[in-house]
């Protein structure tokens, strides 16, 4: 497969795991974790932040870096929730989208369907540690990771394992579908 068959599936599996891991926040999440405690106040005691912490309290990740690029360019932050809402959801499709091309790009599967759901979650599970329990936490976007609780991890590492497993599945299907070299 060509570089940019890869990149093209990549990018729409990345897609296709960006619907995959919302419907694992939807329906699974909350098996695992139940009843979430609150969001704390004040600023996060386990930072591993250099710069210190940028998010809010209780924000996402996304949500912050939505925020924080609405301020750089607009010079306020955004007022409403409705806005903070589509600003996250914005930055999570990025990252989503971002991340299948570069799998589409160096890694693409062209064995089989479970070999390229395995490689994928694969993908997914290397994305939680070095993202979102590294960079992530590293730029004072999230809370670091002695923060919370290990149903807390084990969510948002289910979440990037489903996330992976249907980019890899899709980029594979996908590869299949597209006409081209083979």
């Amino acid at each position: 497969m060509t570089t940019l068959r890869g990149v093209v599936t990549g990018l729409l599996g990345g897609a296709a795991g960006t619907l995959a891991m919302g419907q694992y926040w939807t329906r699974v999440a909350r098996l695992v974790q139940p009843d979430s405690a609150p969001p704390g106040k004040g600023p996060d005691r386990h930072s591993i932040a250099p710069l210190g912490q940028l998010h809010e309290p209780g924000e996402s990740s996304t949500a912050a870096l939505g925020r924080l690029g609405y301020e750089a360019l607009k010079g306020r932050p955004p007022r409403s929730d409705r806005l903070k809402s589509e600003l996250s959801e914005g930055v999570h499709w990025s990252m989503g989208v971002l991340s299948g091309t570069v799998f589409g790009a160096i890694a693409a599967p062209n064995t089989s369907a479970l070999a390229g759901a395995g490689l994928g979650a694969a993908f997914g599970a290397g994305l939680w540690a070095v993202m979102d329990e590294g960079v992530v936490p590293l730029l004072g976007l999230q809370d670091g990771p002695g923060a919370g609780n290990a149903r807390g991890h084990l969510n948002r590492l289910g979440a990037h394992l489903f996330y992976g497993a249907a980019l890899g599945l899709s980029a594979w299907t996908l590869a299949r579908a597209l006409p081209g070299d083979e």
